[in-house]
């Protein structure tokens, strides 16, 4: 099955220098050793130091509170389709592997891994003690059944995949055993372990009785745990090698509310998005917040039927858009490029949207006139505004739904589309392939022969056809002795590292 998001394929097989598996006969070499490197960061990485938000020893006990400002849906696990999920499901559910806030490649459902024939396959062995919340083992034909039904999820939410290129039907995953995964691709992926770690690719299983599927990390649902309303409890999962230190942790779900009004008597840390809130809080004499890395990037997508200019015009400030912070970009990727062969730049794209089969001209008329963004998105409607008014003057600005917005990007609709790129993918080769997803009419600006990340986005901007406008982050509000929280790659607040601050720490 192929879709748009196909190019996540070639986002997903990188690219910096292979090495042969081992030889026949001999035994494979696991990538154990990596897995205890020190923890420092490669070449590029920014945001180092809000890795840390909470600092000092953390405390065991305490049930804790933890408010977030979107919606929740059992539908949607273990896949996140906004930043509340992303923030839930990263407790409850578990990827082959991790890459920290730092940038360090880390074992999780896989505790090793190795790469065979110059990395067109990849063998990773399964943690042998992980069980799901139901005490069933973890186990490779779960995992292709989990990233099956993962596919389906996204697919149907328009947004791009960066699995449905392993084919989990069968020919690209193949349990060798209950516990030993291969992964045979069509072209070799030296950064296949970076894209396993995708919150898209976390394992889960559906099971009779239970609203919520199952998972197999440190944080656990209850059989009977329902919908939000407003509080999912959660507690520790005592067959986790990181279990919580935190006796309870309830997640308290409030998208209608104020985000001034999160941080309630009884609730100890919240998420906030709103510059308001961010101003509020820091009246507050015992509330203590800080930002979070930067996690979202705005850019104005051109198609190449569209009359416009990619003018230097396009330089936005701050004040453009409305979260707690932002910033003007001229990146595409969230990590410093380094150049390397990226050969997932080029390849067959082939999309699952149909064009109309009976073109109205005056349909495509009023559409060259129309300026795109996802609808409900604050920050992409102000920005959209703003790009009108500098850009676009007769433009029209119009938000689309998330599968509307893919259909018009991938048939070049419209004079501009601003698209929201989160900070998933932990590497500019993943990054920049990802972004070529969203329109077969972006990797045709390159060369046939191009590979190297960094060319491929200097290209892209020179030609207009994609135009960074701002990055924007979160910010951490908490109040009381709080300690020990981590964050992921994307900068998303893992909550099962959550912890009451110890006696000693606390001044």
């Amino acid at each position: 099955m192929r879709t748009i998001l196909t190019l996540i394929l070639m986002a997903a097989i990188l690219l910096v220098g292979c090495s042969d598996g081992p030889a026949p006969g001999t035994d494979p070499v696991w990538f154990d050793d990596m897995l205890g490197a020190p923890d420092q960061a490669p070449t590029g990485w920014p945001d180092l130091a809000t890795c840390s938000p909470l600092p000092g020893a953390a405390g065991r006990g305490g049930d804790l509170v933890v408010a977030l400002a979107e919606p929740v849906a059992p539908g949607h696990a273990p896949v996140p389709l906004n930043d509340a999920e992303r923030v839930l499901f990263a407790a409850c559910y578990e990827t082959l592997t991790r890459v920290t806030c730092t940038g360090r490649l880390a074992a999780g459902l896989a505790e090793a891994w190795e790469p065979r024939e110059n990395g067109r396959r990849w063998r990773l062995r399964l943690r042998p003690d992980a069980v799901f919340w139901d005490g069933t083992p973890v186990t490779a034909e779960a995992v292709i059944s989990a990233w099956a039904r993962n596919f389906d999820i996204t697919q149907q939410s328009g947004r791009p995949c960066p699995g449905l290129w392993i084919e989990p039907s069968g020919r690209g995953m193949v349990a060798l055993s209950s516990h030993l995964l291969e992964i045979r691709l069509a072209e070799p992926q030296v950064d296949l372990p970076h894209l396993l770690a995708h919150p898209a690719m976390a394992v889960s299983a559906r099971r009779a009785g239970w609203l919520w599927p199952v998972g197999s990390g440190p944080a656990r649902l209850a059989a009977d745990t329902d919908l939000p309303l407003p509080d999912l409890v959660c507690r520790p999962n005592q067959h986790h090698p990181e279990a919580p230190t935190w006796r309870t942790l309830t997640v308290r779900v409030l998208p209608d509310a104020d985000q001034r009004d999160l941080l309630g008597a009884d609730v100890d840390l919240t998420v906030i998005h709103s510059r308001a809130a961010v101003d509020y809080y820091a009246q507050l004499p015992d509330v203590r917040r800080t930002a979070l890395p930067w996690s979202h990037k705005y850019v104005l997508l051109v198609p190449p039927t569209a009359q416009l200019t990619p003018a230097s015009a396009v330089r936005l400030a701050a004040a453009d858009v409305t979260v707690a912070d932002g910033r003007n970009t001229e990146r595409l990727t969230f990590r410093r490029c380094r150049p390397g062969g990226c050969p997932q730049l080029h390849g067959p794209t082939v999309t699952v949207f149909t064009p109309p089969l009976d073109p109205d001209p005056a349909r495509d008329m009023l559409q060259a006139r129309h300026l795109y963004h996802l609808a409900g998105d604050a920050d992409a409607a102000a920005l959209a505004a703003r790009v009108a008014a500098r850009l676009l003057p007769d433009a029209q600005v119009r938000p689309l739904p998330q599968t509307d917005l893919a259909r018009s990007l991938q048939d070049q609709e419209g004079a501009a589309t601003i698209v929201r790129l989160d900070a998933c993918y932990p590497t500019p080769c993943l990054s920049t392939a990802a972004l070529l997803a969203h329109g077969p009419w972006l990797q045709a600006a390159l060369p046939e022969d191009l590979n190297d990340p960094c060319e491929a986005a200097r290209l892209l901007l020179n030609s207009g056809r994609a135009l960074p406008l701002a990055d924007t982050r979160a910010y951490l509000v908490w109040r009381g002795p709080l300690a020990g929280l981590a964050l992921a790659h994307d900068g998303t607040p893992l909550l099962a590292t959550l912890a009451v601050a110890a006696a000693e720490a606390t001044p």
